[in-house]
Protein backbone atom coordinates (compact mmCIF):
# COMPACT_ATOMS: atom_id res chain seq x y z
CA UNK A 1 0.00 0.00 0.00
CA UNK A 2 1.33 3.43 -0.87
CA UNK A 3 -0.11 6.80 0.04
CA UNK A 4 0.31 9.23 -2.82
CA UNK A 5 -1.73 12.17 -1.58
CA UNK A 6 -3.39 13.13 1.70
CA UNK A 7 -5.64 16.17 1.67
CA UNK A 8 -7.23 17.15 4.96
CA UNK A 9 -8.96 20.14 6.64
CA UNK A 10 -6.79 23.21 7.22
CA UNK A 11 -3.73 21.69 5.61
CA UNK A 12 -2.93 22.60 2.02
CA UNK A 13 -5.22 20.63 -0.26
CA UNK A 14 -4.63 20.03 -3.92
CA UNK A 15 -6.84 18.37 -6.51
CA UNK A 16 -6.27 18.01 -10.24
CA UNK A 17 -8.52 20.26 -12.27
CA UNK A 18 -8.59 20.97 -15.98
CA UNK A 19 -8.84 24.74 -16.35
CA UNK A 20 -7.97 26.41 -19.66
CA UNK A 21 -5.82 29.50 -20.17
CA UNK A 22 -5.19 30.31 -16.52
CA UNK A 23 -2.75 32.92 -15.31
CA UNK A 24 -2.07 30.47 -12.47
CA UNK A 25 -1.57 26.71 -12.43
CA UNK A 26 -4.73 24.66 -11.86
CA UNK A 27 -3.40 22.72 -8.86
CA UNK A 28 -2.08 25.92 -7.27
CA UNK A 29 -5.52 27.51 -7.65
CA UNK A 30 -7.32 24.49 -6.19
CA UNK A 31 -4.95 24.47 -3.21
CA UNK A 32 -5.50 28.20 -2.63
CA UNK A 33 -9.27 27.75 -2.83
CA UNK A 34 -9.20 24.98 -0.21
CA UNK A 35 -6.95 26.99 2.11
CA UNK A 36 -9.34 29.94 1.93
CA UNK A 37 -12.36 27.65 2.27
CA UNK A 38 -11.10 26.24 5.54
CA UNK A 39 -10.58 29.76 6.84
CA UNK A 40 -14.20 30.58 5.93
CA UNK A 41 -13.08 33.09 3.30
CA UNK A 42 -13.99 31.42 -0.01
CA UNK A 43 -17.05 29.46 -1.07
CA UNK A 44 -18.05 27.32 -3.97
CA UNK A 45 -20.76 28.13 -6.44
CA UNK A 46 -22.49 24.88 -5.44
CA UNK A 47 -21.92 21.65 -3.51
CA UNK A 48 -21.70 18.09 -4.77
CA UNK A 49 -23.78 15.16 -3.53
CA UNK A 50 -21.49 14.72 -0.49
CA UNK A 51 -21.54 18.37 0.49
CA UNK A 52 -18.10 19.20 -0.92
CA UNK A 53 -17.76 22.69 -2.43
CA UNK A 54 -17.71 23.10 -6.19
CA UNK A 55 -15.30 26.01 -6.64
CA UNK A 56 -15.91 26.59 -10.39
CA UNK A 57 -12.40 27.96 -10.75
CA UNK A 58 -12.73 28.05 -14.52
CA UNK A 59 -15.49 30.67 -14.35
CA UNK A 60 -14.92 34.41 -14.78
CA UNK A 61 -16.26 36.30 -11.74
CA UNK A 62 -18.44 39.38 -12.10
CA UNK A 63 -17.79 42.68 -10.35
CA UNK A 64 -20.50 41.92 -7.78
CA UNK A 65 -19.13 38.44 -7.12
CA UNK A 66 -15.57 39.78 -6.82
CA UNK A 67 -16.55 42.40 -4.25
CA UNK A 68 -18.40 39.70 -2.32
CA UNK A 69 -15.28 37.52 -2.31
CA UNK A 70 -13.21 40.51 -1.19
CA UNK A 71 -15.50 41.20 1.77
CA UNK A 72 -15.26 37.55 2.81
CA UNK A 73 -11.47 37.69 2.45
CA UNK A 74 -11.40 40.49 4.99
CA UNK A 75 -13.46 38.42 7.43
CA UNK A 76 -16.09 41.16 7.23
CA UNK A 77 -19.07 39.23 5.88
CA UNK A 78 -21.02 39.32 9.16
CA UNK A 79 -20.38 43.05 9.57
CA UNK A 80 -21.50 43.64 5.99
CA UNK A 81 -24.68 41.61 6.35
CA UNK A 82 -25.55 43.10 9.74
CA UNK A 83 -24.92 46.70 8.71
CA UNK A 84 -27.00 49.34 6.95
CA UNK A 85 -25.13 50.87 4.03
CA UNK A 86 -25.84 53.80 1.76
CA UNK A 87 -24.54 53.86 -1.80
CA UNK A 88 -25.47 55.74 -4.97
CA UNK A 89 -25.61 52.71 -7.29
CA UNK A 90 -29.02 51.80 -8.67
CA UNK A 91 -28.13 48.54 -10.44
CA UNK A 92 -26.82 46.32 -7.60
CA UNK A 93 -28.91 43.12 -7.15
CA UNK A 94 -30.46 42.45 -3.76
CA UNK A 95 -28.09 39.58 -2.87
CA UNK A 96 -25.04 41.85 -3.36
CA UNK A 97 -26.38 45.03 -1.72
CA UNK A 98 -24.71 44.44 1.65
CA UNK A 99 -21.35 43.47 0.15
CA UNK A 100 -21.15 46.31 -2.36
CA UNK A 101 -22.52 48.75 0.21
CA UNK A 102 -19.87 47.73 2.74
CA UNK A 103 -17.05 47.86 0.20
CA UNK A 104 -18.18 51.29 -1.04
CA UNK A 105 -18.43 52.64 2.51
CA UNK A 106 -14.92 51.38 3.28
CA UNK A 107 -13.45 52.89 0.12
CA UNK A 108 -12.67 49.50 -1.42
CA UNK A 109 -14.72 49.92 -4.59
CA UNK A 110 -16.25 52.59 -6.80
CA UNK A 111 -18.75 52.45 -9.64
CA UNK A 112 -18.48 52.77 -13.37
CA UNK A 113 -20.22 56.12 -12.90
CA UNK A 114 -21.88 58.03 -10.07
CA UNK A 115 -24.95 55.77 -10.19
CA UNK A 116 -23.85 52.65 -12.09
CA UNK A 117 -21.86 49.85 -10.44
CA UNK A 118 -22.12 47.47 -13.43
CA UNK A 119 -22.40 44.33 -11.25
CA UNK A 120 -22.73 41.73 -14.00
CA UNK A 121 -19.67 42.64 -16.06
CA UNK A 122 -16.74 40.31 -15.52
CA UNK A 123 -13.98 41.78 -13.40
CA UNK A 124 -10.49 42.26 -14.81
CA UNK A 125 -7.22 41.37 -13.12
CA UNK A 126 -6.33 44.99 -12.50
CA UNK A 127 -9.77 45.72 -11.01
CA UNK A 128 -9.54 42.88 -8.50
CA UNK A 129 -5.94 43.77 -7.65
CA UNK A 130 -7.15 47.31 -7.04
CA UNK A 131 -9.76 46.00 -4.58
CA UNK A 132 -7.09 43.98 -2.75
CA UNK A 133 -4.52 46.77 -2.64
CA UNK A 134 -7.11 49.18 -1.24
CA UNK A 135 -7.91 46.57 1.43
CA UNK A 136 -4.21 46.62 2.35
CA UNK A 137 -4.37 50.39 2.80
CA UNK A 138 -2.92 51.55 -0.53
CA UNK A 139 -4.48 54.44 -2.45
CA UNK A 140 -5.19 54.14 -6.16
CA UNK A 141 -3.93 57.23 -7.94
CA UNK A 142 -1.27 57.79 -5.27
CA UNK A 143 0.42 54.49 -4.45
CA UNK A 144 -0.51 52.83 -7.75
CA UNK A 145 -2.60 53.34 -10.86
CA UNK A 146 -5.76 51.23 -10.98
CA UNK A 147 -5.25 50.24 -14.64
CA UNK A 148 -1.77 48.83 -13.88
CA UNK A 149 -2.29 47.67 -10.32
CA UNK A 150 -0.02 44.65 -10.86
CA UNK A 151 3.01 46.95 -10.73
CA UNK A 152 2.49 47.30 -6.98
CA UNK A 153 1.10 43.79 -6.38
CA UNK A 154 4.21 42.36 -8.08
CA UNK A 155 6.43 44.49 -5.84
CA UNK A 156 4.57 43.24 -2.76
CA UNK A 157 4.85 39.61 -3.87
CA UNK A 158 1.09 39.09 -4.30
CA UNK A 159 1.49 38.56 -8.04
CA UNK A 160 4.49 37.67 -10.16
CA UNK A 161 4.08 39.31 -13.52
CA UNK A 162 1.28 37.00 -14.63
CA UNK A 163 -1.65 39.34 -15.16
CA UNK A 164 -0.93 42.07 -17.72
CA UNK A 165 -1.49 39.60 -20.59
CA UNK A 166 -4.63 38.61 -22.43
CA UNK A 167 -5.52 35.48 -20.44
CA UNK A 168 -9.03 35.63 -18.93
CA UNK A 169 -9.27 36.50 -15.25
CA UNK A 170 -10.98 33.62 -13.46
CA UNK A 171 -12.09 32.53 -10.00
CA UNK A 172 -8.84 30.54 -9.95
CA UNK A 173 -6.91 33.81 -10.11
CA UNK A 174 -9.08 35.32 -7.38
CA UNK A 175 -8.29 32.37 -5.11
CA UNK A 176 -4.52 32.60 -5.54
CA UNK A 177 -4.37 36.40 -5.26
CA UNK A 178 -6.61 36.36 -2.18
CA UNK A 179 -4.58 33.62 -0.49
CA UNK A 180 -1.29 35.43 -1.12
CA UNK A 181 -2.72 38.79 -0.03
CA UNK A 182 -3.67 37.32 3.36
CA UNK A 183 -0.07 37.20 4.54
CA UNK A 184 1.03 40.51 2.95
CA UNK A 185 1.67 43.30 5.48
CA UNK A 186 -0.65 46.26 5.25
CA UNK A 187 0.72 49.62 4.15
CA UNK A 188 3.26 50.99 6.65
CA UNK A 189 2.54 48.17 9.08
CA UNK A 190 3.63 44.67 10.05
CA UNK A 191 0.05 43.49 10.53
CA UNK A 192 -1.55 41.33 7.84
CA UNK A 193 -5.17 40.56 7.03
CA UNK A 194 -4.58 37.07 8.43
CA UNK A 195 -3.51 38.59 11.76
CA UNK A 196 -6.89 40.25 12.17
CA UNK A 197 -9.08 37.25 11.35
CA UNK A 198 -10.86 35.37 14.14
CA UNK A 199 -9.97 31.69 14.55
CA UNK A 200 -12.61 29.65 12.71
CA UNK A 201 -14.11 26.66 14.50
CA UNK A 202 -12.43 24.22 12.15
CA UNK A 203 -9.01 25.48 13.26
CA UNK A 204 -9.61 24.73 16.93
CA UNK A 205 -8.82 21.05 16.45
CA UNK A 206 -5.94 20.32 14.05
CA UNK A 207 -5.67 16.70 13.00
CA UNK A 208 -4.65 14.24 10.34
CA UNK A 209 -6.24 11.11 8.93
CA UNK A 210 -4.07 8.17 7.90
CA UNK A 211 -4.50 4.62 6.69
CA UNK A 212 -3.41 2.21 9.45
CA UNK A 213 -4.54 -1.00 7.73
CA UNK A 214 -5.59 -2.01 4.25
CA UNK A 215 -7.03 -5.25 2.94
CA UNK A 216 -9.01 -6.39 -0.05
CA UNK A 217 -12.27 -4.39 -0.16
CA UNK A 218 -11.50 -2.47 3.05
CA UNK A 219 -9.38 0.18 4.70
CA UNK A 220 -8.97 1.45 8.28
CA UNK A 221 -8.47 5.20 8.76
CA UNK A 222 -7.28 6.69 12.06
CA UNK A 223 -7.93 10.32 13.03
CA UNK A 224 -5.20 11.78 15.24
CA UNK A 225 -4.80 15.21 16.82
CA UNK A 226 -1.75 17.23 15.77
CA UNK A 227 0.92 17.86 18.38
CA UNK A 228 0.18 21.58 18.52
CA UNK A 229 -3.63 21.32 18.27
CA UNK A 230 -5.37 23.79 20.61
CA UNK A 231 -8.21 21.33 21.24
CA UNK A 232 -9.23 17.74 20.51
CA UNK A 233 -12.60 16.63 19.22
CA UNK A 234 -14.61 14.75 21.84
CA UNK A 235 -16.48 12.98 19.05
CA UNK A 236 -15.77 12.55 15.35
CA UNK A 237 -18.36 11.05 13.01
CA UNK A 238 -18.11 10.05 9.35
CA UNK A 239 -21.42 11.05 7.79
CA UNK A 240 -20.71 9.64 4.33
CA UNK A 241 -17.80 8.08 2.47
CA UNK A 242 -17.16 7.24 -1.17
CA UNK A 243 -14.27 5.79 -3.12
CA UNK A 244 -13.99 6.91 -6.73
CA UNK A 245 -17.61 8.01 -6.46
CA UNK A 246 -18.92 4.66 -5.16
CA UNK A 247 -20.45 4.46 -1.66
CA UNK A 248 -18.59 2.85 1.23
CA UNK A 249 -20.06 0.98 4.19
CA UNK A 250 -18.70 2.62 7.35
CA UNK A 251 -18.02 1.05 10.74
CA UNK A 252 -16.66 3.68 13.08
CA UNK A 253 -15.35 4.33 16.58
CA UNK A 254 -16.11 7.97 17.25
CA UNK A 255 -14.41 8.75 20.60
CA UNK A 256 -10.93 8.16 22.02
CA UNK A 257 -12.37 5.63 24.50
CA UNK A 258 -14.05 3.63 21.75
CA UNK A 259 -10.79 3.64 19.80
CA UNK A 260 -8.73 2.54 22.83
CA UNK A 261 -11.18 -0.27 23.60
CA UNK A 262 -11.17 -1.46 19.98
CA UNK A 263 -7.37 -1.51 19.79
CA UNK A 264 -7.14 -3.35 23.15
CA UNK A 265 -9.71 -5.93 22.01
CA UNK A 266 -7.52 -6.62 18.98
CA UNK A 267 -4.28 -6.82 20.97
CA UNK A 268 -3.02 -3.45 19.74
CA UNK A 269 -2.13 -0.14 21.42
CA UNK A 270 -3.71 3.04 20.11
CA UNK A 271 -1.90 6.34 19.79
CA UNK A 272 -3.10 8.37 22.78
CA UNK A 273 -3.90 11.28 20.46
CA UNK A 274 -6.08 9.15 18.15
CA UNK A 275 -9.68 10.10 18.79
CA UNK A 276 -11.51 8.29 15.98
CA UNK A 277 -11.19 5.25 13.74
CA UNK A 278 -13.23 4.34 10.67
CA UNK A 279 -13.38 1.12 8.69
CA UNK A 280 -14.52 1.59 5.11
CA UNK A 281 -15.79 -1.44 3.17
CA UNK A 282 -16.34 -1.26 -0.58
CA UNK A 283 -16.11 -3.14 -3.85
CA UNK A 284 -12.45 -2.63 -4.69
CA UNK A 285 -12.82 -4.11 -8.16
CA UNK A 286 -15.57 -1.65 -9.08
CA UNK A 287 -13.65 1.23 -7.47
CA UNK A 288 -10.55 0.33 -9.48
CA UNK A 289 -12.59 0.24 -12.69
CA UNK A 290 -13.95 3.70 -11.84
CA UNK A 291 -10.47 5.17 -11.25
CA UNK A 292 -9.77 8.33 -13.25
CA UNK A 293 -6.01 8.17 -12.77
CA UNK A 294 -3.29 5.60 -12.28
CA UNK A 295 0.14 5.47 -10.64
CA UNK A 296 3.06 4.05 -12.61
CA UNK A 297 5.51 2.37 -10.22
CA UNK A 298 8.36 0.06 -11.22
CA UNK A 299 6.76 -0.67 -14.55
CA UNK A 300 3.42 -1.58 -12.97
CA UNK A 301 0.28 0.53 -13.31
CA UNK A 302 -1.97 0.83 -10.25
CA UNK A 303 -5.44 2.42 -10.15
CA UNK A 304 -5.66 5.35 -7.76
CA UNK A 305 -8.46 5.11 -5.21
CA UNK A 306 -9.78 8.50 -4.11
CA UNK A 307 -11.69 8.49 -0.82
CA UNK A 308 -13.98 11.39 0.04
CA UNK A 309 -15.38 11.64 3.55
CA UNK A 310 -17.90 14.13 4.91
CA UNK A 311 -17.40 14.24 8.67
CA UNK A 312 -18.57 16.11 11.77
CA UNK A 313 -16.29 16.90 14.70
CA UNK A 314 -17.71 17.87 18.10
CA UNK A 315 -15.66 20.21 20.33
CA UNK A 316 -15.73 20.23 24.14
CA UNK A 317 -18.21 23.11 24.22
CA UNK A 318 -20.60 21.21 21.94
CA UNK A 319 -19.75 23.13 18.76
CA UNK A 320 -20.12 20.91 15.71
CA UNK A 321 -17.74 21.44 12.81
CA UNK A 322 -18.02 20.13 9.28
CA UNK A 323 -14.79 18.46 8.17
CA UNK A 324 -14.18 17.37 4.58
CA UNK A 325 -11.47 14.84 3.76
CA UNK A 326 -9.96 13.70 0.47
CA UNK A 327 -7.38 10.89 0.48
CA UNK A 328 -5.77 9.18 -2.51
CA UNK A 329 -3.97 5.83 -2.36
CA UNK A 330 -2.77 3.10 -4.64
CA UNK A 331 -2.30 -0.43 -3.29
CA UNK A 332 0.62 -2.68 -4.18
CA UNK A 333 -0.09 -4.94 -1.20
CA UNK A 334 -2.12 -5.23 1.99
CA UNK A 335 -1.22 -5.20 5.66
CA UNK A 336 -1.59 -3.66 9.12
CA UNK A 337 -3.61 -4.56 12.20
CA UNK A 338 -7.28 -5.65 12.14
CA UNK A 339 -6.92 -7.32 8.71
Amino acid sequence: MKKILSLILALALSLSLAVPALAVEADQAEQAAWELYYLGLFRGTDTDAQGFPVFSLDQAPTRAQSVTMLVRLLGAEKEALDGTWTMPFQDVPDWAQAYVGYAYAKGLTTGRSDTVFDPNTTVSATEYLTFVLRALGYDSGTDFQWDSAWTLSDKLGITHGSYPGSAPFLRADVAVISRDALSTPKKNAKETILDTLPTPDNQRCLWQMDCVSAGHDQIFLAVTAAKDSPETYTKFTVNSATVNGLPCEVTQYTTSKEVTDFYKKNGETANRKTFALAQLRYNEGAASQAAKETAQVGGTEYPVLVYKLNCTGTLKDGTQVEELVILSYYFDGYGGPFI
